[in-house]
């Protein structure tokens, strides 16, 4: 799945993490990349979250994928900071 900006969430410590879709816990991208796994598997939860996550079962395996392009006329670059 391709993630938008408003998929990405920051705590107070300053660190980015996305929700889970399988859970919909935190993945901190710390998790992602060390683990492949979501806090709901690693049992390391958001302490001001709101949700009941000690019932949680999580096999979700995520990875994330940097995808890099040379032209920046096919990403729309141009349209993104406002240039004509």
């Amino acid at each position: 799945m391709e993630l938008g900006a408003d998929a990405w969430h920051q705590d107070e410590d300053g660190s980015y993490y996305i929700d889970c879709p399988e859970c919909g816990s935190a993945a901190t991208i710390a998790n992602i990349v060390a683990h492949g796994r979501c806090n709901g598997y690693l049992n390391d939860r958001e302490s001001d979250t709101d949700l009941d996550e000690a019932a949680m079962s999580c096999t979700a395996e995520l990875s994330l994928e940097l995808v890099y392009t040379s032209d920046p006329s096919v990403s729309g670059a141009d349209e993104a900071v406002g240039g004509e």
